[in-house]
């Protein structure tokens, strides 16, 4: 009862759907090219979902990030967990450094950690047995996606206003708005000619 994964059938839950927290390692580049120790907070869910983070890359043979959190189990949610990541870098050819979680689970290389509805510990995608949304996708559901998320870097609602022309945000530059938007209007074509074929298919059948 309870719990991640409970209740969840058809297929691999996917990190969207269990609206998990993630962590991306990218996100703390510029701390770990300090080679120090720091500490601060990072909050999900508006604010009500603090994390006290440790990142220590004094030693670069012993780097490491520490959270420091509640559960996503409802039962346990008053529960404090303490997670130490260790951190694993690699010299790509172009030079300096690229960073890894090394996930307390697996072992494995990861750039992302996740901490989904029920869950306990920031682990990566695959120890949790997390999908991508696109895995289980159409043709038809992947050019709707990506024509929201070309709409919402133009400033509209995403998912609400997908084959809606976004007006151009007072911030961005009529060049940057052009380029986005003809990509977006791309996108919403490809969509719509893929659901004129399936809606013509399902017609025939019919």
């Amino acid at each position: 009862m309870g719990g991640f994964g409970s209740g969840r059938h058809g297929g691999a839950v996917t990190a969207e759907r269990t609206a998990s927290y993630i962590i991306a390692i990218s996100s703390l580049t510029s701390f770990l090219q300090k080679e120090e120790c720091l500490t601060g907070t990072i909050s999900f869910n508006k604010g009500r979902f603090p994390i006290v983070i440790t990142v220590d890359s004094s030693k670069l043979w012993d780097a490491f990030v520490e959270l420091i959190h509640l559960t996503r189990d409802e039962p346990e949610g008053d529960r404090i967990i303490t997670d130490r990541i260790q951190l694993a870098w690699t010299a790509p050819t172009y030079g300096g450094r690229r960073w890894w979680f090394l996930c307390p689970r697996t072992g494995r290389r990861t750039t992302k950690l996740f901490l989904p509805n029920g869950g306990w510990h920031f682990w990566s995608r695959r120890a949790y047995g997390l999908g991508y949304a696109c895995q289980r996708e159409d043709r038809f559901g992947r050019l709707q996606r990506r024509a929201a998320m070309l709409n919402r870097q133009l400033g509209g609602e995403g998912w609400e206003t997908w084959d809606v022309p976004p007006g151009k945000p007072k911030w961005m530059r009529w060049r940057t708005y052009q380029r986005k938007y003809e990509r977006w209007e791309r996108a919403v074509e490809k969509a719509n000619e893929e659901f004129t074929v399936r809606a013509a298919c399902l017609l025939k059948w019919i």
